[in-house]
């Protein structure tokens, strides 16, 4: 008998190897992704304005990139005790103004030259719901913990979708490569304090449009995490203790899908090599004044000098100079 739908994703067109870019942007889920690529020592730049889960706030901060728009003091609000911008995530948020504007400058000088030579942009959606600030009739990107009666909570409409989408298409293809490759997902985090219909209404009016931008769009694909959640592992043990964020098996599972389908068994073969160096970086030995210790940390060194000419330049570097610390120190 067979207990569940297994959905399967074809093998794509575009391999990803180590001379690729790849640029992330999105919902939690598009750091999560970005996260397996930095492991795996890829060419990876993600949410250069923090998490970002509605597709204007994405529209945004892409249009702050392509155009390479600086901010301005102006721009950065003082709320309490730390400078905010409504246009980021509060992981930028600093008690002192010049802090938090030096970061989201340098950041979009780095996402637009990365951009102007990215092979894969992976963006992930999150939600249809957005905030609207009272006080200056502002669409943000994040409320910052700041009390919801600040706010005017809005559906976005599937028109409005649509023109957000293709004005984030229109920019990429504009500013990055004849053939970058757009890959839209859909997050899989369940958005439940919207409302679990509410939820699903924001999710159908975004899988919608998505599907309309790749039938729009040669270089715009999907890739369907959000049914692998939903359809193919489909039960609340793939998720965290909250039920509401897939846990680390559901997102290795949806990695390897990706993997599969975007990187070659060359490839794949170089990230068996990376995950074997840093499984024997956390090997404590008993005693590790012993030869046979010292040798296993020479093997290991070796093992990365013959890995490096095959990566991204100096990214083996941490682990090169953890090792070099403990083979001084044994």
């Amino acid at each position: 008998m067979i207990f569940r739908t297994e959905l399967e994703y074809q093998t794509n067109e575009l391999k990803l190897d180590y001379n690729s870019k790849i640029f992330t942007i999105g919902s939690c889920f598009a750091t999560e992704i970005a996260q397996k690529l930095i492991h795996y020592k890829f060419n990876t730049y993600h949410n250069p304005f923090g998490i970002l889960f509605h597709p204007l706030a994405i529209e945004n901060a892409l249009m702050r990139i392509y155009s390479n728009q600086e901010y301005i003091s102006s721009e950065i609000y003082k709320y309490e005790e730390l400078y905010i911008s409504w246009d980021h995530s509060s992981t930028f948020d600093s008690v002192n103004a010049e802090t938090i504007l030096n970061q989201i400058n340098k950041n979009i000088q780095t996402a637009h030259d990365f951009l102007r030579n990215t092979d894969l942009i992976i963006i992930t959606l999150g939600t249809s719901w957005i905030y609207k600030l009272k006080q200056f009739d502002i669409i943000v990107a994040n409320c910052h913990k700041i009390p919801n009666s600040n706010f005017n909570k809005l559906l976005l409409t599937e028109h409005q979708i649509k023109t957000s989408l293709k004005n984030i298409v229109e920019m990429l293809n504009d500013l990055g490569k004849d053939k970058v490759k757009i890959l839209f997902t859909l997050s899989p985090v369940r958005h439940i304090k919207d409302g679990l219909v509410e939820n699903n209404r924001s999710k159908a009016q975004l899988l919608s449009v998505i599907h309309s931008m790749v039938d729009l769009y040669d270089n715009c694909e999907y890739f369907p995490a959000y049914e692998f959640i939903m359809d193919d592992l489909r039960d609340y043990r793939f998720y965290k203790e909250d039920l509401v964020h897939p846990n680390e098996v559901a997102i290795q599972y949806i990695w390897n899908k990706f993997k599969n389908s975007f990187m070659s068994n060359e490839v794949e073969s170089i990230m068996q090599r990376i995950d074997k160096i840093k499984l024997s970086l956390q090997h404590k030995a008993q005693n590790e004044s012993t030869i046979a210790h010292k040798k296993f940390l020479y093997n290991i060194l070796k093992n990365i000098q013959d890995l490096e000419p095959l990566l991204p330049k100096g990214s083996m570097q941490l682990e090169y100079h953890l090792l070099k610390n403990r083979i001084e120190n044994t």
